[in-house]
């Protein structure tokens, strides 16, 4: 057991140096009976929160009704009920982008060239005024200096519609949309709340959800492994072993019961064991220091 846990130490240190965008079960769930500790929100100076990759371990742990239940149909049920919810979460995004420029030496005019496009995965988190708030990675709808266009799809429509840039940082690779609410009825919005500040669970369960290699709506299962610190970004990131590929980025990675975890960012192209998501917590610090949470 001591030479595995070696092993480990040693395999995660050379694979952060492989470490992709995903641009590209087992079942250890908590039973303490033990009452859940109540996690308190840092308070914000200057509108702003300063978060440390040491606060994490003063977080309390969690423990939710559904690491209790012993009837499997039971178990099932909230199963299948988290995956359809994160499922209806949802939503596909195109970035094209776009250059203007003169289509010949002698023209007067100035035409607009599509130069490229990405697609990749968000999920619903809020909605207001109107509006349908999405988060996504922002490798995902980066413009790379050129003017973008964003269109999203969410759960059982057919056609894409025009969402819009709200904000977004490289160094947090986290990013925002809006669209319209309109008519749609199939929309789950998932809740970044309930999980804030509470560590995660060894083993626990987690979903991913995303749309990987053009599979729509894919949802996978694994467990939490441990949280890790990779070259890519300054903060730790969570490492569980929820298959995720290209087109997964910008995902909701989820609690056994919708919770949001994480933002699935990463994974090792030589290995579907591997997987790396941005936590709630470093989610939430983005979303209250730019200015779409209070």
């Amino acid at each position: 057991m001591k030479m595995k846990k070696i092993f480990l130490i040693v395999f995660m240190v050379i694979t952060t140096t492989f470490l992709i965008s995903c641009d590209f079960i087992s079942f250890g769930n908590t039973t303490s009976a033990s009452p859940v500790a109540l996690s308190t929100l840092p308070e914000t100076v200057d509108g702003t929160i300063t978060f440390l990759n040491e606060d994490y371990f003063a977080f309390p742990a969690y423990v939710s009704d559904t690491y209790s239940i012993k009837n499997i149909d039971d178990y099932n049920n909230v199963l299948l009920d988290t995956k359809d919810t994160i499922r209806h979460s949802n939503i596909q995004i195109q970035t094209t982008l776009i250059e203007e420029r003169y289509p010949f030496p002698w023209s007067e005019t100035l035409k607009e060239y599509v130069v490229g496009s990405s697609s990749g995965s968000g999920f619903i988190f809020m909605e207001q005024d109107g509006y349908y708030y999405a988060l996504t990675n922002y490798h995902v709808v980066n413009p790379l200096d050129y003017q973008a266009e964003y269109t999203i799809k969410t759960y059982g429509e057919e056609l894409s519609e025009k969402a819009t840039f709200v904000t977004g940082n490289e160094e947090f690779d986290l990013a925002v949309l809006r669209f319209p609410v309109g008519e749609k009825e199939d929309i789950a919005i998932i809740d970044i709340y309930e999980r804030l500040y509470y560590r995660f669970n060894v083993g626990e369960l987690v979903l991913a959800v995303g749309n990987p290699l053009g599979v729509v709506n894919n949802v996978t299962f694994g467990s939490f492994h441990s949280m890790e610190e990779i070259e890519n970004v300054s903060y730790n990131v969570i490492y569980h072993d929820a298959s995720i590929k290209e087109g997964s980025s910008g995902g909701a990675l989820v609690d056994v019961d919708g919770n949001l975890i994480g933002i699935n960012t990463w994974g090792i192209d030589s290995s579907d064991e591997y997987s790396f998501a941005i936590p709630n917590y470093i989610i939430y610090t983005f979303l209250v220091n730019y200015g779409v949470l209070e």
